[in-house]
């Protein structure tokens, strides 16, 4: 049994990779679903606009004689009734109020596209941090293994060499800043998967990442494409819901006619129908003012889906700079820093291994880790600022 599980424990913790997760998260997770189910509703609500208002049915009984209410015979006038009543629409109003429905639908599928995006990047900024908590635990396993090796190796020259005290109290000051800190990290670690489980729409495990840092794609790009920005859709969708109002309301003031079919029952005499035709009259003018309050809301609309891109255009260039800052701080840490103070390392590592300078060398140590979590901090930073930028242009992979 033992054998068995060894063999299946590979697979129980076997890596997701982004791509599976966002792929999941897109078609299991319930804020998505929501919005899909309100679009289901809208469906009904556009068919219910091709449909008439319901027919009116009425029943009556008229000229009731007090003196003997049941003797139905005494005059003509007395009669039992059943009226039928419909109204029509004048023609267009129906369209109208169709369009009109399936305007409000594209807000609504705009809404869901947004938060298709949100979701994506959502979960890119969850995964970077994980990315980032793995690679900054990585490397302080690394630095406290090297400087417990240095404590052993100056501990033997402790007896002999008094000045080596010092850096051995260095070092083990040293060593339990990097357990602290690798213990927070290990905590942030665990929310941060829990997080992710949740925008994924199942537990994770273990995630399959990799971050790299290449040359950005120039501005122009990211510009061409704010068009496609979600949020930007959702106000587009808004103004055509506006403008599809003010068709509405024009309408509103035609007149729709209301037809109405009576039978009339009497019982000492002949029996008759009525047919008769009745409309509303706009005379006082609401139509009118509806439609106008209706053309300055759709107006509104325009100048507010016009003033979302302008802020598209200024955030797209402040979070491009921001690109362009982390690509700068990751090429200097990495092809200028690093190489340089590898090699001053390798030198007082030499020192170290003689027993000499272990004071030093820890001093170097610690400058070196945090250049190394610079690197780590500058490589999440354009990754993540590069998932803003695509949220941006609507990407949502």
């Amino acid at each position: 049994m033992k054998y068995v599980f060894l063999m299946l424990l590979p697979l129980l913790l076997r890596a997701t990779p982004l791509d599976a997760i966002i792929d999941n998260a897109l078609s299991s997770h319930h804020s998505l679903q929501a919005i899909e189910e309100r679009l289901n509703a809208e469906d009904y609500e556009i068919s219910a606009t091709r449909n008439f208002t319901n027919p009116e049915i009425a029943f009556g009984v008229n000229d009731i004689q007090f003196d003997d209410i049941t003797d139905r015979s005494i005059e003509p006038m007395q009669t039992t009734s059943v009226t039928l009543k419909q109204k029509f629409p004048s023609f267009g109003k129906r369209d109208a109020a169709t369009e009109r429905s399936l305007a409000q639908k594209k807000v609504i599928v705009s809404s869901l596209e947004e938060a298709k995006v949100k979701l994506v990047e959502e979960i890119k900024m969850t995964a970077y941090s994980i990315w980032e908590v793995d690679e900054e635990l990585h490397i302080i396993d690394q630095y406290i293994q090297v400087t417990r090796q240095s404590i052993d190796l100056n501990t033997a020259y402790s007896s002999t060499r008094a000045s080596n005290h010092m850096g051995i109290m260095s070092a083990e000051l040293a060593l339990s800043q990097l357990k602290i800190k690798k213990s927070r990290f290990e905590s942030r670690r665990k929310a941060l998967y829990a997080k992710l489980g949740y925008l994924a729409a199942e537990p994770i495990e273990k995630l399959d990442i990799e971050l790299h840092v290449q040359e950005p794609e120039k501005i122009g790009l990211y510009l061409s494409k704010l068009e496609n920005n979600r949020g930007y859709g959702i106000t587009r969708s808004e103004v055509a819901t506006a403008q599809s109002m003010v068709k509405v309301q024009e309408l509103s003031g035609n007149i729709d006619p209301a037809l109405q079919v009576g039978y009339f029952y009497r019982q000492a005499y002949t029996d008759y129908v009525n047919v008769s035709l009745s409309m509303a009259l706009p005379i006082y003018g609401s139509e009118s003012d509806n439609t106008e309050a209706a053309r300055e809301t759709a107006l509104s609309a325009a100048s507010v889906s016009q003033d979302y891109l302008e802020r598209l255009k200024g955030e797209t260039v402040g979070r491009y700079a921001e690109l362009e800052e982390a690509y700068s701080i990751y090429r200097i840490i990495h092809d200028e820093s690093m190489p340089q103070i590898e090699h001053m390392f390798e030198l007082t590592n030499s020192s170290v291994q003689s027993g000499q300078d272990l004071f030093v060398y820890i001093d170097l140590l610690k400058q070196k880790l945090a250049l190394d979590e610079q690197l780590i901090a500058s490589t999440v930073r354009f990754n993540t600022t590069e998932a803003a930028l695509d949220a941006l242009i609507g990407e949502i992979r």
